[in-house]
């Protein structure tokens, strides 16, 4: 007769897989979206502002990463009950079973990497960089040359939308601050 080992202490839902990093990117969002609204009001006279981007930007963030609690929230809920059910489930075979990163949890993560890159890197070489990862996390690895392509086509015309139409400046890679700048 074989002895079975004692099922494993589950974890409370905040504790367990990826909810701690969907926490973490939770409040790095809304710190960021405070921050994008004491920079200037988005609207001001009927016209956007330089901080409608980042504010959008940080809207959608958060949003997202409320969505992904609430999503992993009622998965520990239903893999909870299904456990109660079946005594021969265990909860560390439920979380190595489901992938520590998920789509949406991806895509926050490659947000926060955008929003952290924007001002450093520029609208243009961040945005690029943020559409390909996408495409990226969406629509898979080949015809990458092409979705390369059409990232810097979409940031491009990104640029020319802010900066004709909506006449808002958009930060530019600094080349000074990297030290490839002209040394005089």
């Amino acid at each position: 007769m074989s002895l079975s080992a004692s099922p494993p202490v589950r974890r409370h839902w905040l504790l367990s897989g990826a909810t701690p990093l969907t926490l973490a990117m939770t409040a790095i969002s809304a710190l960021y979206l405070i921050s994008a609204f004491q920079m200037a009001p988005p609207l001001e006279n009927g016209r956007l502002t330089a901080s409608f981007f980042p504010a959008l930007i940080g809207s959608i963030a958060l949003v997202l990463c409320v969505a992904q609690l609430v999503s992993q929230h009622r998965a520990n809920r239903g893999s909870r009950s299904s456990a109660s059910a079946d005594d021969d489930t265990c909860s560390a075979d439920s979380d190595a079973s489901s992938p520590l990163f998920s789509p949406a949890l991806r895509l926050m993560l490659v947000t926060a990497l955008y929003i952290l890159a924007f001002s450093h890197l520029g609208y243009l070489l961040s945005s690029a960089l943020y559409v390909f990862a996408v495409m990226l996390l969406f629509a898979g690895r080949d015809k990458w040359i092409s979705k390369a392509v059409i990232a810097c086509a979409i940031s491009a015309l990104g640029y020319g939308l802010f900066e004709q139409l909506f006449n808002v400046h958009l930060p530019a890679l600094d080349l000074s601050a990297l030290g490839l700048g002209n040394g005089s």
